[in-house]
């Protein structure tokens, strides 16, 4: 059948199982046929000698009830005797609850709800109940005895009803006809024909109901022997099956689904005594694709700029592409076997044991952004992607890492951030970069509820130096004093020149609830005077430089970073309208403090 193997062993073993299908099932309609027939055999024989049990129980319950009339004269007992008599001679509809020992349970309870069914005479039921001729002639004559009896019980209750108050020797005389021997013997009349057609029904029945259930019996037992049989044909053409295929049917489905997905390295295990079977060819086929596919693999990787890395889960590299060599300077001969920990910068070793803990987990690292070490020593920026290796159990034992260099993009990404929002004279931050960021420093303000404070800088008697020096010696002024500002700055405050030689600074101050002083205000403002006063250096020529600064502290409930800056800028023209290196703080009350 396949690469050289005949499989007529298999070919028996598959036609035999399938024949024990055929079997089974067949054997099976027949169980549950013979099943149906056993129970609807055991049915009828009870509905039959039920029937006949009523006509003798009938007969019993109406001597009760007459009995009981005559005795009491309770006319309850008069009235089931009538209700009884019409039931079984079907004038009256039969009671959907009817049983042997319904009068017994009903004489003093109200019918109302009763349901009924039709009115059918009890010998009508008997005869629909299939009875032979012996066994119908021995239900009619205990059926027309069991009347006769009715006309002598029906007398004797008429008996003790003809007078009122009742007679009591009539009573007697009723009492007497319900209990001599013409009443007795009559009912052994009934009695005896009912005894005889109950046996006659059991004997009958009972050969049909052994003979179906010993049908059932062999219908059972060779269902058995076939799904025996049936499973043992299915052990061994699962056994033949696997010679074909080689392995077991999940394994090949496994196999299959990793080569489907263009896994042609991991190595198909074959034995020698399976080498003609379907694995067999899957893992000739397999090896033939691995060498083509790892020879492409190869060209493409060592042709990658990329720096394309393996290693195993404990972070010790497997494979060191020719990208890899170009990026880090590192040879494969000088990295495989060393831990990617080596191009790792001290500052960034936490991201390694990160980064394995996620591959062991099977995640995938997108686009990763770090830094790592060039040979010479140089930080080189990169965008990484890491991916988990899996066996073929689908074990995690390694990760491939695919690394680009984006330190070009990263500087001219920084280049346009700096062209965008920072001076390209002092270097400090310009108006866009104030006004995206002032907003922000009054928010958390108000959240973390400390003030902040917005000075306002302009330098005195700058136009005059531009005049008579020229722009260069302007503009080398504007440096040193930015590098002064900038120098006066820490992490709670930030500069920007906003044009000419104007300059602002925003300081966060302390929490409102330690202290609602301007004190602290006052202090910087008279620092970074004091500093901006010290003597400049402009190519040899000693040149003092004074300021005039305004300041605007923040309302402790918020406000506008345009507001703040307008306060800064107008309590800057009355430190000017002062003299000039002063220090004005704006007042709410359009007054201010110097």
């Amino acid at each position: 059948m396949f690469m050289g193997y005949r499989p007529t062993k298999f070919k028996l073993y598959l036609n035999a199982m399938l024949l024990f299908v055929f079997l089974m099932v067949a054997s099976l309609a027949v169980v549950i046929l013979e099943q149906s027939r056993y129970e609807k055999a055991l049915l009828k024989r009870d509905y039959s000698v039920g029937l006949v049990e009523e006509l003798r129980q009938s007969s019993n319950d109406l001597a009760k009830l007459s009995r009981n009339y005559v005795t009491t004269l309770d006319p309850v007992y008069k009235s089931l005797f009538i209700e009884l008599v019409g039931i079984r001679n079907g004038t009256l509809p039969r009671p959907k609850s009817y049983s042997l020992v319904y009068w017994d349970l009903n004489i003093f309870t109200a019918r109302d709800e009763e349901k009924y069914g039709e009115a059918v005479p009890l010998l009508d039921l008997l005869r629909d109940a299939g009875l032979t001729d012996d066994e119908w002639r021995r239900v009619v004559t205990a059926k027309y005895n069991s009347d006769a009896l009715v006309g002598i019980e029906l007398r004797a209750m008429e008996l003790v009803d003809e007078d009122t108050p009742v007679d009591f020797d009539k009573r007697n005389l009723a009492f007497d006809m319900l209990a001599d021997d013409y009443f007795v013997n009559t009912k052994v009349d009934i009695m005896k024909p009912i005894f005889e057609a109950e046996q006659m029904i059991i004997s009958r029945t009972q050969a049909k109901v052994d003979l179906v259930k010993r049908n059932l019996y062999f219908a059972t037992m060779f269902l058995l022997v076939v799904s025996v049989l049936l499973t043992w044909c299915i052990f061994k053409t699962g056994q033949h099956l696997k010679q074909v295929i080689g392995c077991s049917i999940p394994e090949l489905q496994r196999i299959i689904k990793r080569l489907g997905k263009g896994d042609f390295l991991t190595a198909v295990s074959i034995d020698d005594k399976n080498q003609e079977s379907v694995l067999g060819w899957l893992a000739k086929t397999q090896r033939s694709l691995a060498t083509l596919n790892l020879a492409h693999f190869r060209a493409i990787v060592d042709s990658s700029d990329d720096a394309i890395i393996s290693k195993n889960i404990h972070g010790i590299i497997a494979s060191w592409n020719q990208g890899a060599v170009r990026l880090f300077g590192y040879s494969a001969e000088e990295m495989i076997g060393k831990p990617l920990s080596t191009i790792i910068p001290e500052e960034r070793q936490h991201e390694e044991p990160e980064i394995l803990a996620k591959i062991a987990r099977g995640e995938k690292v997108d686009h990763f952004e770090t830094q790592r070490l060039h040979k010479d020593g140089s930080l080189i920026d990169l965008s990484v992607t890491i991916s988990p290796i899996f066996n073929s159990e689908g074990e995690v034992i390694g990760a491939s890492k695919i690394a680009r260099d984006i330190s070009k993009a990263k500087a001219a990404e920084a280049e346009i951030h700096r062209l965008v929002y920072f001076d390209t004279l002092t270097g400090l931050a310009n108006r866009r970069f104030l006004y995206s960021k002032l907003p922000e420093s009054c928010k958390d303000a108000v959240i973390d509820k400390t003030q902040l404070a917005v000075f306002f800088l302009d330098l005195d008697n700058f136009k005059p130096l531009n005049d008579t020096r020229g722009h260069e010696s302007g503009d080398a002024l504007l440096k040193q004093v930015a590098t002064r500002i900038n120098g006066m700055m820490n992490d709670l405050g930030y500069a920007a020149r906003i044009g000419g030689d104007e300059f602002i600074i925003v300081m966060q101050g302390p929490r409102w609830s330690d202290s609602n002083s301007s004190n602290w205000v006052e202090e910087f403002a008279h620092s970074i005077a004091e500093s901006v006063n010290e003597p400049y250096d402009l190519e040899g020529l000693s040149y003092n430089c004074s300021m005039s600064i305004g300041g605007a502290i923040m309302d402790s409930s918020g406000q506008s970073a345009e507001s703040l800056i307008q306060q800064a800028d107008h309590a800057m023209y009355q430190a000017k309208s002062k003299g000039k290196n002063q220090f004005v703080l704006y007042s709410s009350s359009d007054r201010s403090i110097s």
